[in-house]
């Protein structure tokens, strides 16, 4: 149920009243396979209100374009997330959207907060569409690991890729070979240590952490929270171990302290001072033909890999759909969502384009990755799909918090500021309070 009004309350009602009443009969969409979800071949207009709580860069090209040619009678109305009109306002006025465009890594932070998000569950088996058959095991269990219960509470549009970018000009200047492929993150701390050095006025560094910490801890599967989901979980040799990793980035002589983690990307694409940039693959994201232009002369290897986990990347990132509780057209949402999540043509354009397909059986359209950039033409691609997932962490409405407060002690740990145990305790600690705090708001 809804957490906040009685208002939303009596919205999932409504919705569950739709839900229960409302199934769709007829026609498979064309090319979305056996188990795709049946379509009615005569349907009355709909519009359905779609709300990107998250960056969609292109709504035409991605999802528009495809639904008015598959769903004729089906009208997408945008609702931007932006002040007065975030997900909290809208509840407050039952004003429910139909789909909600977010990304997986964000479902431990508003959508859990106010109990939004609908489990597909029922709904996919009504209209015959198989999660387990479409998409990886491990996006799978992703999928559940952001609801206590296990629930599908979302449906993958594309994953990210992440790699580890390197800048060719500053390994030329320096003479030093570039980086390879399954370089583990001790042998590209020690290459960055090489490269880390002042030439006149300017201080290169080879190697900054990411500018999440979670593409790290998710690599090896590390939880916020104890297995209550209740309770701080800091205070581990394994978080330790990933503080000491993190803090040998930077720790070589006169290294200069890092402010934020953020820095490292405009360091790296823009002031082009920063040698290798673990992160999300910067074609998704980033006007990468531009800082060409501007002369930025790169290339991509693998992901840095831990020694005990050879060939592991970072956990599931992807953005996609959630269909809240009280959408008063779960059935035709569900549809349009199924068809844009794994149609071959719509899935096929979208990763030439740069949002990579989240489908199990992908070979083929991952040899077209990025085809319509032009940045990718030369580029070492195919090495950055070869990584596996890891298992994901623990689920938990509490994790967004968590995130935020172990990042603010792991800067105090690089820029040497505190003893690892004193600061695991303090984000222990800081962490309970805060979890605490957010009890008592509900």
């Amino acid at each position: 149920m809804w957490k906040k009004t009685k208002t939303i309350a009596a919205a999932v009602t409504v919705g569950s009243a739709l839900l229960a009443g409302c199934g769709a009969q007829g026609e498979k969409p064309q090319g979305a396979g056996a188990d795709a979800p049946k379509v009615q071949e005569k349907q009355e207009p709909v519009t359905l209100k779609f709300y990107t709580m998250t960056v969609l860069d292109d709504f035409e090209k991605y999802i528009n374009q495809f639904v008015k040619k598959k769903f004729p009678h089906v009208t997408l109305q945008v609702v931007e997330n932006k002040k007065g009109s975030e997900i909290q306002d809208l509840i407050a006025t039952n004003d429910i959207p139909d789909i909600i465009w977010q990304g997986l890594t964000n479902m431990g932070g508003a959508l859990a907060d106010y109990d939004v998000s609908m489990d597909l569950t029922a709904i996919a088996k009504k209209q015959g569409f198989d999660f387990n058959s479409k998409y990886d095991a491990k996006m799978v269990d992703s999928i559940r690991s952001y609801s206590p219960k296990g629930e599908l509470l979302y449906m993958p549009y594309n994953v990210l890729v992440f790699a580890l970018h390197y800048n060719k000009d500053i390994f030329d200047k320096f003479g030093v070979a570039y980086p390879k492929d399954n370089m583990t993150w001790e042998e590209v701390i020690e290459l960055g240590k090489r490269i880390s050095r002042k030439d006149g006025d300017t201080q290169y560094i080879g190697l900054l952490p990411p500018t999440g910490l979670n593409r790290v801890q998710s690599q090896l599967s590390l939880s916020y929270v104890d297995p209550t989901g209740q309770k701080a979980a800091f205070s581990t040799e394994a978080w330790k171990r990933m503080f000491d990793v993190m803090k040998s980035i930077n720790d070589y002589p006169n290294a200069p302290q890092i402010k934020s983690f953020g820095d490292v990307r405009n360091n790296f694409l823009t002031n082009r001072t920063i040698a290798m940039m673990p992160e999300i693959l910067q074609l998704q994201n980033y006007d990468m033909a531009g800082a060409e232009k501007a002369g930025l002369r790169w290339d991509i290897v693998t992901f840095p890999s831990f020694k005990d986990k050879p060939g592991v990347g970072v956990g599931v990132f992807s953005d996609g759909f959630v269909i809240p509780k009280g959408s008063k057209h779960p059935d035709v949402a569900f549809q349009v969502m199924a068809y844009l999540s794994t149609d071959p043509d719509v899935q096929m354009e979208a990763t030439k384009n740069g949002r990579i397909t989240a489908l199990k059986d992908n070979a083929k359209m991952l040899e077209h990755a990025f085809e319509n950039n032009p940045a990718a033409k030369g580029k070492n691609l195919k090495a950055v799909f070869t990584q596996k997932y890891p298992d994901p962490i623990l689920s938990s409405p509490y994790n967004a918090t968590g995130l935020s407060t172990i990042s603010s002690k792991m800067l105090d740990y690089v820029n040497g500021k505190s003893d690892v145990n004193t600061l695991l305790k303090q984000a222990d600690e800081d962490f309970n309070k805060k979890i605490a705090e957010l009890k008592a708001k509900k």
